[in-house]
């Protein structure tokens, strides 16, 4: 295809690649957990809880939260059927909260006695935006953009394990009928460390990946322009491999680039602090979905991700590492819920295996503290010689990894960036 023909610039490569790597990124998790065995539309599954000491059935999704017991669900909803959502009464003294994504993994709503004080719990409609369908008198009406949506509810484990995992099969998900479902889209699978070049703008899967409703008001924008790139790349192989090197020689490592540098930086960390949505901001939610899919709002938990050390190198498993909270600044006295700081591969940012099946640490473990009434936390593939145990975080030997440092319901010295989370230091 002739330049006159090209009505696009190589920014509106870049930027369109992120755009629909967003959308794409929740494709692909739809797809794998369609996958496994008994996992379908409307049906809840209950997550095991992952305690310290667990080896198996650890999450298959990146970056989970292990300080609660977790179930989700695909829902599928057409302009006759809703999905009738049933949340149990939760005591007061534990975090909970019903979380619907749309396709885009934009967050639609959380459910909980924050947002919903006159009905924090019972029965909730699902519906497709501007049906009419039939619903129970004693549910609360909630609407979703598009015929599809991801719920996840979330329980605090708290003290009593048995008690969060009895509330958690509690919540239950039901069709009111048989919807018609459109099959999970077509793409190939791609991981983390092999993102999709120009063939994630052709037109067949890019059609119906566009079909979900999209929050974003760059919408409008992106959506005529992926056509226009998708027409383009369709000409010829020539043009094809044009755009495919332009994806991977620019707007690649443009995405890579930017998620070192996503939300708000201080002491090594990101911080998702400033955002109550994704808004207009898509590279922000390609970066979450690419990161942390199912991320959530800051007025409900805090992400705080760890990119470099004290000495602004990426943190690897060769070395030892301390992190320490001063005794007027412990973390539990700037959250309403609850902490955690949980270790991860980079840049697969899956669970990392080790000798004690410990993941994370946090407000329920067992912390040592110093004699200053200071708390050190130690990351390395080994607990420095003299550490307690307690305190050590498990990293992969001699590997990247990061840490999702959660502060579920922050408070405002979290929220205006008053109080952040210090630096991690090589142990000399």
């Amino acid at each position: 295809m002739s330049e006159a023909n090209k009505t696009f610039t190589q920014e509106d490569i870049v930027n369109s690649y992120v755009y629909i790597l967003g959308r794409y990124l929740v494709i692909r998790q739809e797809k794998i957990d369609l996958k496994e065995s008994g996992v379908d539309y409307n049906i809840l599954k209950h997550n095991p809880a992952v305690t310290e000491g667990s080896h198996g059935d650890t999450p298959t999704f990146v970056n989970p939260n292990l300080e609660v017991v977790y179930s989700e669900a695909w829902l599928a909803v057409d302009e006759k059927t809703p999905v009738i959502l049933e949340i149990p009464e939760i005591p007061d003294n534990l975090y909970y909260t019903g979380q619907i994504i749309d396709e885009w993994a934009e967050i639609v709503t959380n459910i909980n006695e924050r947002n919903y004080p006159e009905k924090p719990f019972g029965k909730y409609a699902i519906c497709l935006a501007g049906s009419t369908p039939d619903i129970p008198e004693d549910a609360l009406r909630i609407d979703i953009p598009s015929s599809k949506a991801k719920i996840l509810t979330r329980i605090e484990i708290g003290d009593v394990l048995e008690l969060a995992v009895k509330l958690q099969h509690q919540f239950k998900v039901t069709s009111a009928g048989t919807p018609t479902i459109t099959p999970a889209i077509d793409i190939a699978l791609f991981t983390n460390k092999t993102l999709p070049g120009a063939e994630i703008f052709k037109t067949a899967a890019l059609e119906e990946a566009l079909k979900a409703t999209d929050a974003c008001p760059e919408s409008t924008v992106f959506h005529p322009l992926l056509r226009k790139i998708a027409t383009y790349i369709e000409a010829s192989e020539a043009d094809f491999d044009e755009i495919d090197k332009l994806v991977h020689q620019k707007a690649i490592p443009e995405f890579f680039a930017f998620l070192l540098k996503i939300g708000d930086f201080a002491n090594g960390w990101s911080s998702t602090r400033a955002y109550l949505n994704f808004g207009k901001d898509y590279w922000f939610r390609a970066g979450a979905n690419f990161g942390g899919i199912w991320w959530n709002s800051s007025s409900e938990a805090i992400y705080n991700m760890l990119h470099f050390d004290a000495d602004g190198e990426t943190p690897n498993g060769s070395n030892g590492y301390s992190m320490r909270f001063a005794k007027e600044d412990l973390p539990g006295k700037y959250v309403d819920g609850y902490w955690s700081a949980t270790i991860y591969s980079k840049p697969e940012y899956m669970l990392v295996p080790n000798e004690l099946g410990r993941y994370k640490l946090g407000y329920m473990s067992d912390l040592a503290y110093e004699t200053d009434g200071s708390i050190i936390i130690y990351i390395g593939a080994e607990c420095p010689s003299g550490a307690p145990k307690s305190n050590w975080l498990p990293a992969p030997k001699g590997k990247a990894f990061t840490i999702d440092f959660r502060m579920y319901l922050p408070t405002k010295e979290v929220l205006d960036g008053t109080w952040v989370v210090p630096a991690i230091k090589k142990i000399k």
